[in-house]
């Protein structure tokens, strides 16, 4: 593939199919029985896969059970008391990563109870491991993320009861509605100032969504800077230093967060930020511009909601003439960066 970005393209736009042919392949049920009679569960993830871990945490909550996200470097450094009760799940894309495998090791030293979900090829393997897609060509993960969630709500529907468990099945095809806006974000970013700080903001699940935003937008388009934030903490502090001209991505998702998002939405507006809203509400919280994307249970809208934020990237890293399947390995200077560091 010649074209920039081509690889992300063609990753993001397949995620339907990969979606669709989990939910039929009888691997959950097995796995999820490790899982069986636990207290807790871990959700444990570096990057993108922590935010499906954030993600994932209130997906297994609305299932009746106690979970909790926690990085994997902290949880193999500074780890939490675990008993023999508990569970982990471990999401790594390609379960290389030093400390996903470090939580992994030490967890699984005294404890059986744990399940990791990562790709296939992984090098993870074994009883415990639940795979989901292809390693992909593209660094800018976007299947592997869709699909993990996915297999926690799985994981969710054979170990609680959860009141979505009949929506589970129309998911693929409510990715696919939400990959059809592409020409909606594309027309979008036209309107983005790239050249500043580009902030996203959401709460509850919509939190998980808004830090993924902010990291694709990174990794897709190098040249701009991108922060994440939660719709209540970005009021405390990180408003102030907000500037007129700025642009924002505001998840606009019917629940709990759906008031406060209106009011920060509305202060960024006063500052003379452009907001662009994403989400079932988008047309309801006084944006700018809005993106609405079909409406799921708020615990599965990540699900649905990262998709234009996937768009997003690839669209912002076509306007800024960056290769986003590169991740700027054909640059010496970062090429040396990473070899003072081991992932």
């Amino acid at each position: 593939m010649g074209d920039p970005g081509a690889f992300l393209k063609a990753t993001l736009e397949g995620q339907p199919t990969e979606l669709a042919r989990l939910l039929h392949d009888g691997a959950v049920k097995p796995a999820a029985g490790r899982l069986h009679g636990s207290r807790r569960i871990f959700l444990v993830g570096t990057g993108t896969s922590f935010h499906g871990a954030l993600a994932g945490q209130f997906i297994l909550r609305s299932a009746g059970l106690e979970a909790w996200a926690v990085r994997a470097f902290e949880f193999a450094n500074y780890p939490p008391a675990v008993h023999g009760d508990d569970g982990l799940i471990l999401l790594s894309h390609r379960g290389s990563k030093r400390f996903s495998r470090d939580s992994l090791t030490s967890f699984m030293a005294s404890n059986p109870h744990w399940i990791a979900v990562t790709g296939e090829a992984s090098a993870l393997e074994g009883e415990g491991v639940l795979h989901t897609v292809e390693q992909e060509r593209s660094p800018v993960h976007t299947a592997s993320h869709t699909s993990a969630m996915l297999r926690v709500a799985q994981i969710a529907c054979e170990l609680g009861h959860p009141g979505w468990r009949a929506s589970l099945a129309d998911i693929p095809e409510t990715v696919a509605s939400a990959i059809r806006l592409r020409d909606q974000v594309a027309a979008a970013v036209t309107d983005m100032n790239l050249d500043s700080v580009v902030h996203f903001v959401g709460g509850g699940p919509a939190r998980a969504t808004s830090y993924e935003g902010a990291l694709k937008l990174r990794e897709a388009a190098h040249r701009v800077s991108a922060e994440g934030h939660d719709v209540e903490g970005i009021l405390h502090g990180p408003l102030i230093s907000i500037q007129d001209g700025q642009s924002a991505v505001v998840v606009a998702q019917p629940g709990p967060s759906l008031e406060r998002a209106r009011e920060v939405t509305a202060a960024l507006r006063t500052i003379g930020v452009m907001v662009l809203a994403v989400g079932p509400s988008a047309g309801l919280v006084g944006a700018t511009l809005g993106v609405v994307t079909p409406e799921v249970d708020e615990v599965l809208a990540p699900l649905i909601n990262v998709i234009p934020l996937q768009w997003l990237a690839y669209e912002a890293s076509r306007r800024m003439g960056v290769d986003a399947d590169t991740f700027r390995r054909d640059e010496p200077g970062y090429a040396a960066a990473q070899k003072e560091f081991t992932l």
